[in-house]
């Protein structure tokens, strides 16, 4: 089975079966292991080692498919109820819709064109689409819902000198496969900002308060501890080309799979690997930037603004031991736990999948719903490849709300610039956006730190 916005139920039945299968042989085969080395039988334990890697291997592919098919359903509901929300408000669709379909053709042409008359037809593409900006902008007025189409429509700038904006259905398919590629955009806080200058401010402590009778005078109780934070950021951009040729022969929906696939991958992988440790020169400042201290949260003086906290794992170096996953679920304040979400990448995944209670029960457990996450002790888990592996003094599992531990902002939307001149017979697609982020809530989220 692929994964497609097209879900197909039968084979996503049969890949769920799969799934729950693979895990039940694996269990078993992961069993037999350890009946083995409890036996003293090192030469059995080490063939059914090699053979659970397989499975291991097996049920991750499985997995990461079903993953994806997940993140294309519930992209689909999410379209399916901006639908439901708008149906009641005559006049509310039709004008954007037909606005954004007229610059997404405008787009394309401008894209793909290849014959030396382009360069005019490019003009004209470039005042449509001003035009149909314009236009849009002035609806907005007359619309029930005139802040829906203006946000909407932050996309749809356009200026020859620096390019066109990417329109925001071809921008949100990047997003969505960034999304396949790194779980980054699904767990922190996504901000979309007007001006390079955002802060945001993160109340520490709450304030405090006190108790009073009916004549007992008032005091003035201590204020919130606020923390102003300031993301770094900087452009993130890809620049892949395309010959004449492949685009004289490429039609516009050809052109579209091409752009967002270009395009997807290779910011998943720089901005999720910017967010665990950016260095803030150019670009984000990641979780990990400052090494995360065994200080906690109530601790006086507090932490440094950027520094998580750690809890230091028990087991026998570099394994994870099962108590210490415990010890970083409670170590999350009640507050942050009940939204919390696993990250780790697919390494050690492999290896938690193996821990068990004492009543021989796995803590990991496969998702076999459409839409289910994976889970582990109860909490949803997300596989973040650009975590560290299990080795001694890493951090390859951290648990929190990431929402509130990490702010990552988009100062403008996706701008696409054509190159047919630089190199002859190639035609160069500069991809660009600029984006940043920083740590926000240093308590919303624990780091565990191998042995």
């Amino acid at each position: 089975m692929r994964a497609t916005d097209e879900i197909n139920l039968g084979e996503l039945n049969k890949l769920i079966g799969d799934i729950g299968k693979g895990f039940d042989d694996y269990k078993a085969e992961n069993d037999a292991r350890l009946v083995a080395l409890g036996a003293g039988d090192e030469s059995e334990a080490a063939e059914r080692k090699a053979k659970l890697d397989k499975m291991d291997g097996h049920l991750t592919k499985l997995l990461k498919l079903k993953s994806e098919i997940d993140i294309s359903y519930k992209a689909m509901m999410t379209r399916i109820e901006d639908l439901e929300s708008r149906k009641g408000q005559p006049g509310a669709t039709s004008p954007l819709d037909q606005t954004q379909a007229e610059y997404k053709t405008a787009f394309l042409t401008y894209m793909c064109s290849a014959s030396p008359a382009h360069i005019m037809r490019r003009h004209e593409s470039a005042q449509k689409m001003q035009t149909l900006a314009q236009q849009a902008k002035a609806q907005a007025l007359a619309l029930t819902d005139p802040m829906e189409i203006v946000h909407k429509m932050v996309n749809i700038g356009t200026g020859p000198e620096g390019g066109f904006a990417v329109p925001e259905e071809i921008a949100t398919q990047i997003e969505q496969m960034e999304g396949k590629f790194s779980p980054f955009r699904r767990l922190v806080g996504v901000r979309q900002v007007s001006t390079s200058d955002f802060k945001q401010l993160v109340d520490e402590d709450g304030g405090d308060a006190a108790w009073a009778g009916e004549m007992t005078a008032r005091v003035e109780t201590a204020a919130s501890t606020l923390r102003e934070r300031t993301p770094t950021g900087g452009e993130i951009y890809a620049y892949p080309k395309a010959s004449l040729f492949a685009l004289e022969d490429m039609t516009v929906v050809k052109a579209q799979e091409w752009l967002v696939r270009s395009a997807a991958r290779g910011f998943a992988r720089r901005e999720g690997d910017a967010v665990i440790r950016g260095d803030g020169s150019d670009k984000p400042t990641g979780m990990l930037n400052t090494t995360p201290v065994v200080t906690d949260d109530a601790n006086s003086p507090l932490r440094a603004h950027a520094a998580y906290e750690f809890i230091q794992g028990t087991g026998s170096p570099p394994a994870i031991a099962a108590d210490d996953m415990f010890d970083l679920i409670y170590s999350v304040n009640s507050e942050y736990r009940a939204q919390g979400t696993w990250i780790m990448n697919s390494l050690t995944t492999g290896a938690v999948r193996k821990l068990k209670d004492s009543n021989g029960q796995y803590h990991w457990q496969p998702g076999l719903q459409l839409g289910q996450p994976d889970r582990l002790l109860g909490y949803p888990v997300e596989t973040w490849e650009q975590l560290d592996d299990i080795n001694a003094q890493t951090f390859p599992i951290a648990f929190g709300d990431w929402q509130r531990a990490y702010v990552f902002v988009e100062r403008i939307g996706l701008q696409l610039i054509r190159d047919e001149i630089t190199t002859p017979g190639q035609v160069k697609f500069y991809i660009r956006k600029r984006v940043g982020g920083t740590v926000l809530n240093n308590d919303a989220a624990k780091w565990l730190r191998c042995p």
